[in-house]
């Protein structure tokens, strides 16, 4: 009875052990969801929210920057000083236009976490909150574009959000691979 007792035991600790699983050492990034809302910040204006949620891998785990990460390739003047990226483009008659002005202040380090256990990849969920004064952000529809960097400055695809109206008030919220402007599509949910 011992030894049947002891091959179960086996047998299961066999089982229950995860298997190793390997990522690219490139970087890869997922759009997640994103949640529009019309409001005000703490001076008082009016300005659209934006909760951005991004699932982020990288096979070597080597994603992210410590604080002290400030100087050569991460130097403040560097190109390479932040490591996740994301443009706003409208999208207008059919073709998309990237809006620069926003665009250019929507760049964030995400800070480096090491790994732990025997699997060195790193998967995280980010989420990134953007406000931008209405006066800045009048447009019928838009779409997110992003991209990640990790330490050795290997670059992710570029992810890209759905289509989502945003001129509308109320609260906008878009998960997945979703579009509001196809009816078949019951992930997206508007409300007013």
């Amino acid at each position: 009875m011992k030894k049947f007792l002891l091959i179960i035991i086996c047998l299961l600790t066999f089982y229950a052990c995860d298997k190793l699983e390997t990522y690219s050492e490139q970087p890869s990034v997922e759009f997640k969801s994103v949640y529009l809302a019309d409001t005000v910040d703490v001076l008082g204006n009016d300005i659209k929210l934006q909760n951005v949620t991004l699932e982020i891998i990288d096979g070597d785990g080597n994603l992210g920057l410590n604080d002290k990460d400030t100087t050569g390739d991460f130097a403040p003047e560097s190109s390479y000083y932040n490591n996740l990226f994301i443009t706003i483009s409208e999208k207008r008659n059919g073709d998309y236009s990237e809006l620069q002005k926003i665009s250019e202040n929507l760049h964030y380090r995400i800070p480096y976490k090491a790994p732990v256990g025997q699997n060195k990849y790193l998967k995280a969920e980010v989420r990134v909150k953007i406000e931008i004064p209405l006066g800045y952000f009048d447009y019928d529809t838009v779409r997110y574009e992003f991209y990640v960097l990790d330490r050795d400055l290997n670059k992710s695809e570029i992810a890209v959000s759905c289509d989502i109206p945003a001129r509308g008030h109320g609260t906008v919220f878009a998960g997945g691979k979703c579009s509001f402007f196809e009816e078949e599509d019951e992930e997206t949910e508007t409300e007013n």
